[in-house]
């Protein structure tokens, strides 16, 4: 199954609008508003089966929970990072591993940080997951 880049990132965007009261993006806007998802691509390689039929699609979504320093922030940055639930990203994600028939199957790898993330004058809290998808 050969990807297509808009293919997969709309179906990522799907499954992640999933999660209630999660705005998603896939780019980073000039405005932010959180609780927000961006989708960003971050790199593809080719040929991982026979005359290409597999390609490996490596994505970072990063959540903006929320100004940093406010505890609704923090307990938002919790629900997503958890494990099952409404609110959890690795959930709504592999919900669907094949997004939609769009690909062969995935996995959110992990969360690899959390962090501030300046924005004009704005201080917020964001995590970064890191997804590899086989399409």
């Amino acid at each position: 199954m050969a990807g297509n880049g808009s293919d997969l990132q709309n179906a990522l965007a799907a499954a992640l609008a999933t999660i209630p009261g999660l705005r998603v993006a896939d780019h980073l806007p000039e405005q932010v508003s959180p609780p927000m998802a961006v989708i960003q691509l971050q790199s593809v390689t080719y040929h991982r089966a026979m005359r290409g039929g597999l390609s490996e699609w490596r994505y970072v979504i990063s959540l903006i929970a929320g100004r940093m320093g406010d505890r609704a922030a923090q307990r938002q940055m919790d629900s997503w990072l958890s494990y099952g639930g409404p609110q959890s990203v690795r959930a709504a994600i592999e919900t669907d591993p094949t997004l939609d028939g769009n690909a062969s199957t995935l996995i959110v790898e992990e969360m690899v940080s959390v962090r501030p993330l300046s924005i004009g004058d704005a201080a917020y809290t964001t995590c970064e997951f890191n997804i590899t998808v086989h399409a």
